[in-house]
Parts: C-alpha cells; structure tokens; sequence
C-alpha cells in the first residue's frame, strides 16, 4: 500500500474531480453545439422534402379548408442522408416524428448505412398499426424497393441492402412482404 498521506491523497483526488468538471462542461457545451447544427440539418430537410399536406375538406360555402400534415419518414430520411454532416446517419424514425441520428465513429458515412436507414424508414412509413399497436400490414418487398428508387437509390443496391437488413434480423422477408424483425427498432 502507498505511504502517502491522506491528506495529499484527498488534495490530489480534490484536483482530479476540477479538471473531469472542467471537462464535462466543455464536453457538454460541444455536445449541445453539435445538437443544434443536426436540429438545423432536420428542420432544413423537413421544410425540403419531409412533409406531404393534403386538403382534407372544405366547407359547402368554399370558405373553409382543411388540411392534414403529414410527416414523410421516408423521404425525410433520404433528404438527411444527402444533407447530414459526413460521419452521421438517421438511425431510426418514430411515428411521432421524433428521429435518432447517430455518430457513426467514422468521418465519412458509409452508403450502405445511409441505405439501411432509407429502406427501414420507408417500412416503417408503409407499415400499418392497430389501435393496440400490433402491425396490421406491411408493404411488399416490391414496394419497398420501387420506393427506394424514388428516393434516389439504385436497385440493385435498394435490393442487396434488403438482404442485408435481413441478415441483421431488422427485417423478416416473408412471402413477398417486408415485415419488422427483433432489431427494427434498434438497428
């Protein structure tokens, strides 16, 4: 055991616990910055493409309209993947329009990525839900990838990526239908 006096101990101990507050704030000021600039990136892209508004009604004297927005998963997260900052990626997208976007650890985002995330925002999109929360419907696999190719991404690559999704349990392909799978939601 170390013969030094405690009270150094404590001195030195007091000392580190400064410098790892220090740190944290600065940690959290970057933090906080970086989380500004992706907010801008989603609010630039949902102003883009990440909206669909419809007329729902009028009134019998034409005075009144009614509308429905609608939040497009799907093509807000093909417009984020081209306009996110290099490194990050939309890792997944609620009903509620509440997104993660994560740091992929790397500076530059790998395409296959920006597809996954493409691909499983236009099954969630596509998906029905019951009043229970219990999946409805799904779209075909022929949809998902016919969707794909709207939003700009090669078939081909739309269909290997699909496999893929597959393979990492995020989606089960089942008679020609794309369902979710264990990792839908973590993936």
């Amino acid at each position: 055991m170390d013969d030094t006096p405690l009270h150094e101990r404590m001195k030195a101990y007091e000392a580190s616990a400064r410098e790892a507050a220090r740190a944290a704030k600065k940690r959290d000021r970057i933090a906080a910055n970086v989380g500004k600039r992706l907010a801008a990136a989603v609010t630039d892209a949902v102003e883009q493409d990440g909206a669909n508004v419809e007329v729902t009604g009028r009134s019998g004297d034409g005075h009144r309209y009614r509308f429905t927005a609608r939040l497009d998963r799907a093509a807000l997260v093909a417009t984020l993947t081209e306009t996110l900052p290099d490194g990050f990626v939309v890792s997944h997208v609620s009903d509620d329009g509440s997104l993660s976007i994560e740091w992929t650890g790397a500076d530059r985002t790998p395409s296959k990525r920006q597809h996954g995330a493409v691909l499983k925002a236009i099954v969630a999109e596509e998906m029905v839900l019951d009043d229970d929360g219990l999946v409805e419907s799904v779209p075909t696999r022929d949809r998902v990838l016919a969707r794909a190719v709207e939003l700009g991404i090669d078939e081909d690559d739309a269909t290997s990526r699909l496999r893929r999704l597959a393979t990492l349990d995020v989606v089960d392909l089942d008679d020609g239908y794309v369902y979710p799978d264990d990792n839908f939601s973590r993936y």
